[in-house]
Parts: C-alpha cells; structure tokens; sequence
C-alpha cells in the first residue's frame, strides 16, 4: 500500500525562474519587462500602482517604437516609459540599468545618458548630498574624540570598503563611547587576515567596552551607512544581549503569481559570546542615506528589551527589502532584459515586528536635519549638530 501510494503520487515540477528574458524588438522588451516585474517583484499586496493598468497603456507605445527608425531617441524614449513606469514603487532596492544610457525626466528634471535609474535615491539626493568623508575623517576625529582609534576592510569582489572608527566623546561630563560604522562588512573584516590597518582590535575592544558596560553610555554612528551582510545584525547587535530576541519578519515570493507570498517567518538576534544584556543609554545617528541591512540594525535595536535606544538625525532611506543569497531559492529578485536592460529589485522583504514594512524609513525620535547649506557650513566650522544634539541628549 505505502509503494503503491507513492507511485500514483502525482510529481509537481519546480518552477524554473526566469531571470535572463530573449529581448529582439521593443515588444519583446516591454514583455520581459512587465513579466518580470509581475512575477518577481515582492510587494504588489502593498502597491497602490496598478499593474494591469500599466500593461494597457504602456504596450501600444512599446509596440510602435518598433515602426521609427531605431535611434538613440528611440532607446530614449523607451527608458523613459519604463522609469515612469515604476516611479511609484515602494522598493527601495529597485534600479533600472540601460545598457546604452538613455535620457529621462524625473520630477521635473531632466536626466541625461543616466546609466542607472533609482527613483528613492534621486528623492533621497534632492534632500542634500551624502555627508562628506571629511566629516568623519577630520571633523569627528579632531573636535570631538579622545582615544581615536580605526580600521579599514575592503572586499576585492564586491569593492565594498568597511572603515570602523571609535573613539571617547572629548566632550560633556559623561563617559561616552563612540563608534562610526559606514558599511556593515564588521564580521567579513573581524574575521580578515589581509589587511594593513585591521578591524579586528578596533571592534574587539568596543566590544570589550560594551560587555563590561564600562561606559555611560554610547553612540553609534550609523550615517551614509547603505547596508552590507546580514550576519553582522547578529555579530553586532547580538553583543548587546543574552537572550534571543524577536526583531522582524521577512517573506519571499513562493510561486509565479503576482500575489504569491511565503508566511512570514521571524528574525531572531542570536546573543554572541561573552554578550551580556546592556542597559545604558544608546543614541544611534542616523540619516537618509542610512539603508537596507543597516536599517534591520536599527531595529534590531529599538527592539533589545531593556535597552534605552534613541535615534537622532534624519528618517532613513526605507528600503523594506534586501538582496539574499539566491534569486532563484527565493523565486524573486534581478532579472535582464537580454543585453538591453536590467533590474534590481529585493528578493526578500522585510517586516519591523510589528509586520510593518518599512517604505518611508524608521522615523527618528529626535529630529536633526541636514541641507546642502548647513553641510557646508559644517565643513567651515566643524560642528556636527546631530553628534551635537546626540551628546546634548547623554549627557542629560
């Protein structure tokens, strides 16, 4: 009976996903580009652009590039359907790469041979400009620490560079650590054995001061931060308790269809070795730059039960998703359009553990906004108003 059952079982093939479209004329392209989105894009459930809709207007004007002269202004025009297209879309993670450039108009300004289309980063760029390196290079490290100390990691695949920068706070009564971290390589670079200035003891001795609480308290530079490994969420945060702790969920496509979605599936901080549980203040800075993994971090944190853990500065850039491991495990994520266009969209999505999605950036619990004016004026002065306000707010 048990092999006569098992043979009558009838085999459900995997699906295969496609991430590499046939591209020849621009209907082709137009399919591949909305099957794709169609398939693989992870928060449709959320969306208020409607994507049938998109399908009915935007095919006729694909379709009839294929009757001009094929041109620069015709690869144009096409890059611009497709950026409108998807201007709307809560994915932080999204981009659209064009092969051979191509111009477009984004709220009122006009882009020219823009390799790469990534609408929240425009938005984020019209608010002011990422904080200069000088910032934490001079600024921080003259005006503001004692016992200045740093390390610096860069992985030769992806050209990714991690500098993890600690020091005292040099002003205020209390004892303040600090430190500065611009990409979240800590573990990949802790663990490094090539490196001229290494992270290794940078890391090892706040982490030292963290375990034996051994401050007032801390701050933990989080700014132009745009993500990195996953595994540092529990290296790094995972140094701040003894228990495991609940701080989010994530999903995957499950299937084909436009609303096929796997159940939510809990993240967990694993405590690391030697982690007790850290009940001292902890003033994280953040801004619109802060992004993807290094906005889970942020979580992470807001989530230590016992934890005192205010974040200063600006909201941050809302990314909602991340790239993990393989598209193909997780039936989303990137897919080309042949030699003619790719696009990058997150083949997870992310919940705060409330199963929010975070599309608008975690809101700061004090406010301190930059401009392209006031970075400017910082450079001449050297005052950092957010560290200011951070160490204001310490020192209380």
């Amino acid at each position: 009976m048990l092999a006569g059952s098992y043979s009558c079982k009838r085999e459900i093939q995997k699906r295969e996903l496609l991430t590499n479209y046939e591209v020849n004329d621009f209907s082709e392209l137009f399919k591949a580009f909305w099957t794709g989105m169609n398939t693989q894009y992870q928060f449709w459930d959320k969306e208020t652009v409607n994507w049938d809709s998109m399908y009915r207007a935007y095919k006729p004007k694909f379709d009839s590039l294929n009757h001009v002269k094929y041109s620069d202004t015709t690869i144009n025009r096409c890059f611009q359907y497709m950026a409108d297209m998807t201007k709307g879309l809560h994915d932080g993670q999204y981009y659209l790469t064009l092969a051979s450039g191509g111009d477009y108009r984004f709220e009122d300004s006009l882009y020219r041979s823009y390799y790469t289309y990534m609408p929240k980063l425009l938005r984020a760029n019209r608010v002011h400009a990422n904080l200069p390196d000088t910032l934490f290079d001079h600024i921080i490290q003259n005006n503001y620490l004692n016992d200045f100390d740093y390390g610096v990691y860069k992985n030769y695949t992806t050209a990714q560079v991690i500098q993890v920068i600690t020091g005292n706070i040099s002003k205020g009564a209390k004892n303040l650590a600090y430190i500065s971290i611009n990409d979240f390589l800590m573990k990949e670079s802790y663990d490094a054995n090539y490196t001229a200035r290494p992270t290794r003891p940078v890391i090892k001795n706040f982490f030292d001061k963290v375990h034996k609480s051994a401050v007032d308290g801390l701050i933990i530079d989080l700014r132009n931060n745009r993500g990195g490994n996953l595994e540092d969420i529990d290296f790094f945060t995972g140094q701040f308790t003894d228990k495991t702790v609940l701080y989010g969920y994530a999903r995957h496509k499950s299937g084909s269809g436009r609303l096929d979605y796997t159940p939510a599936l809990p993240l967990n901080i694993t405590p690391q070795a030697g982690a007790t549980e850290f009940k001292k203040p902890i003033v994280i800075l953040a801004d619109i730059y802060s992004a993807a993994v290094c906005e889970m971090v942020i979580q992470a944190f807001k989530a230590l039960p016992n934890a005192n853990v205010k974040v200063i500065g600006e909201r941050t850039y809302g990314t909602a998703g991340t790239v993990v491991g393989n598209d193909i495990s997780t039936n989303g994520g990137a897919f080309y359009m042949g030699s003619f266009a790719m696009v990058n969209i997150s083949n997870t999505a992310l919940m705060d553990k409330n199963h929010e999605f975070n599309f608008n950036g975690i809101a700061p619990d004090v406010e301190v906004k930059y401009n392209d004016a006031s970075i400017a004026t910082m450079k001449q002065t050297g005052v950092d108003i957010q560290l200011e306000k951070a160490i204001q707010y310490l020192n209380q």
